[in-house]
């Protein structure tokens, strides 16, 4: 039975001033953890006199992550245990860019199983490049599907998703039905040809679906309350408050009615209970600050699993670009990865 993986990882010709550098290690350690939604519980540090080297060791709730540097030798070595499956980190790539590394050898260990050491030459990016769709982000496991009642919600462990969620007068009803009419009318063609559609063909069909919504959306029918600057602050603080604890955010933004995210959750925490806590905790602040009473969001709310790095580039552009592709300019209620706390160091 596989109990954790654990990573061992040797970088060599780096940089020997950032192998004495504890601020920078400290940086690393920040990225790795942020990146794969790792939570630390205490640290330890210690840089040797002279030209000696640096040692540092993060407790997480999953286990630990520790380094040592040899400066005179221009090595860095580090050691991370996970308890439970986590993306490949990439850190070929990132140690080379921090550390000025010329190689660096990564092996794999699932503790538990007696042949599992995997020495890999190549580490697997982690952190998505809006502009780079060949590097891979993670790897995308077996999906679940279960019924949530109106619509089929796919699962991944530390899957990525795509989310919109509406406010309750967002879609008129005359415009309701019509998709309503739209949807089951596809629904009939397809039902026609004879044959089950597979999961991705059903996935398709739910994507075209909602880019239509989106563009009644786009409309701003209803009174738009998230024009308000108090009422959208809400809720993007709401958004970016649990951001690297509950979930990692790769992209957000608040429209007039509907509100686009793009975020994992992390650890123990689930797709629909993140959506509740925002859900829960906007309706009630919005209504409190601008004296109204009643539903504010709409109960049903669209998800789209992510099912490759292209499928995160698609959705996060659409994300970011969606304000000025509704004629929205210089809407403040939008970020992207470009302007991510986590996408640099420094």
């Amino acid at each position: 039975m596989i109990v954790g993986t654990e990573w061992l990882v040797e970088a060599t010709g780096c940089d020997p001033t950032h192998l004495r550098d504890e601020s920078l290690l400290r940086g690393l350690f920040e990225r790795v953890t942020g990146d794969l939604g790792l939570k630390a519980i205490s640290d330890v540090w210690h840089t040797f006199a002279g030209e000696g080297g640096v040692t540092g060791m993060v407790a997480l709730t999953e286990s630990h992550l520790t380094c040592h540097t040899y400066p005179e030798h221009k090595i860095a070595t580090f050691n991370l245990y996970c308890c439970r499956t986590r993306p490949e980190w990439d850190w070929e790539s990132n140690l080379k860019e921090i550390l000025n590394a010329e190689d660096v050898r990564i092996t794999k260990i699932e503790r538990g199983d007696s042949n599992a050491a995997v020495s890999a030459a190549v580490a697997r990016p982690s952190r998505p490049r809006l502009h780079t769709p060949d590097r891979k982000l993670v790897n995308f496991p077996q999906v679940t599907i279960r019924d949530r009642g109106r619509l089929p919600h796919w699962e991944q462990e530390d899957g990525i998703y795509f989310v919109t969620f509406r406010l309750a007068d967002s879609l008129p009803q005359n415009i309701l039905d019509q998709l309503k009419h739209e949807r089951q009318s596809a629904q009939d063609a397809l039902n026609a040809l004879g044959r089950k559609l597979k999961p991705e063909e059903m996935k398709r069909v739910d994507w075209l679906f909602s880019e239509k919504v989106d563009a009644y959306l786009d409309k701003n029918y209803g009174a738009c309350e998230l024009r308000n600057p108090v009422a959208a602050k809400i809720v993007a603080d709401s958004l970016t408050h649990f951001d690297g604890s509950r979930y990692q955010l790769y992209a957000w933004c608040v429209m007039p009615n509907h509100v686009h995210t793009v975020f994992r959750p992390i650890q123990y925490h689930k797709l629909e209970d993140v959506l509740h806590s925002w859900k829960s905790y906007t309706s009630h602040e919005i209504n409190k600050a601008l004296g109204r009473t009643g539903e504010f969001w709409q109960r049903e709310y669209y998800d789209h699993l992510v099912r490759s790095e292209s499928d995160l580039n698609r959705v996060v552009r659409y994300t970011i670009q969606n304000p000025t592709n509704a004629g929205l300019h210089d809407w403040p209620w939008v970020s992207g990865l470009e302007t991510h706390k986590s996408a640099a160091i420094g």
